[in-house]
């Protein structure tokens, strides 16, 4: 039986449609294959970084890995154990601070700031910008600038606690600005190495103006009093850190040695990597070790 004109046209375009189907279905089972292989040398690459990890002769008590750039977790050992964590609170102290003193121009150190433990060379009255102020405790983690921010608001603690909720730090507490033992048993804040990341991961979107001065190992600050302030960098192996962004150290009897820091690795990624119950040393060593790895993988 012949086929009319129409009824070959029909065909024609069935059989290009069939084509086009097939071509479709095939690309998207190369696309998805792709996939499948790139997800599967992703979990190969972050198994190893664990394997290495592991393998590294570390003090802390806890370590949290996260990769910012590609919001990922890398490697956690007791990352959600709430421990001690000293100074590192002074991060939340800074984000209050930043937002209390957003549209005022001077803040003086009173004797009460002076009063406290630690010794950075501020004098009586000296006047100072609030976010130069801010700058100087994030890289010295001067207790008496902690206070001195902190000082003129009663509910400045409140509102780090507050913010602690409103980030989802359901583990993190602050019995102080400071982060300084308030007894011999009791810290001045907890947290567990996990909330810490996120922490300083907040922190360093909200202010990317502010806190990577705190990878400098030091500054030279000048106050609206006009005095000089060689300012020097807690975290004494910062210059050994590839491409840091944000560091803050942490450390008192409760709490031996903490460290939290932001650095780039060599695909300039953004990683975070929180070091808690370590030694005074020990949480510089354990940090170097683990950004050796993280770096070159």
């Amino acid at each position: 039986m012949t086929k009319t004109k129409y009824e070959k046209s029909l065909i024609f375009v069935f059989f290009l449609l069939l084509l086009y189907a097939l071509f479709f279905f095939w690309q998207n089972y190369q696309i998805a294959k792709q996939n499948e292989e790139e997800v599967k040398k992703e979990k190969e690459r972050i198994e190893l970084i664990r394997n290495k990890i592991e393998s590294l002769e570390l003090e802390a008590k806890a370590i949290s890995v996260y990769d910012i750039t590609n919001d990922k977790k890398l490697y956690g050992k007791n990352d959600t154990l709430v421990l001690p964590l000293a100074s590192l609170s002074k991060i939340m102290t800074a984000l209050v601070a930043l937002v209390d003193y957003k549209d005022i121009n001077e803040i003086q150190i009173s004797v009460n700031a002076l009063n406290q433990v630690g010794d950075n060379s501020l004098y009586l009255h000296e006047k100072w910008d609030p976010r130069e102020l801010v700058k100087f405790m994030l890289l010295t983690s001067s207790n008496d600038v902690a206070v001195a921010l902190s000082e003129n608001n009663p509910q400045f603690l409140e509102k780090m606690n507050e913010k602690a909720k409103r980030l989802g730090l359901a583990n993190t507490i602050f019995y102080n600005t400071t982060g300084l033992d308030t007894t011999l048993s009791q810290a001045g804040a907890y947290s567990t190495a996990e909330e810490m990341n996120t922490l300083a991961s907040f922190a360093l979107l909200a202010h990317p103006d502010i806190f990577p001065i705190t990878a400098f190992p030091d500054i030279t600050f000048i106050s609206q009093s006009g005095l000089f302030h060689e300012a020097l960098n807690t975290n004494t192996s910062i210059t050994k850190i590839p491409n840091p962004v944000l560091s803050k150290t942490g450390s008192t009897l409760l709490a031996p040695g903490n460290l939290t820091l932001i650095f780039k690795n060599k695909e300039d990624e953004e990683i975070v990597v929180t070091v808690l119950g370590s030694s005074f040393l020990g949480r510089f060593s354990d940090m170097e070790k683990i950004v050796n790895v993280l770096y070159n993988e």
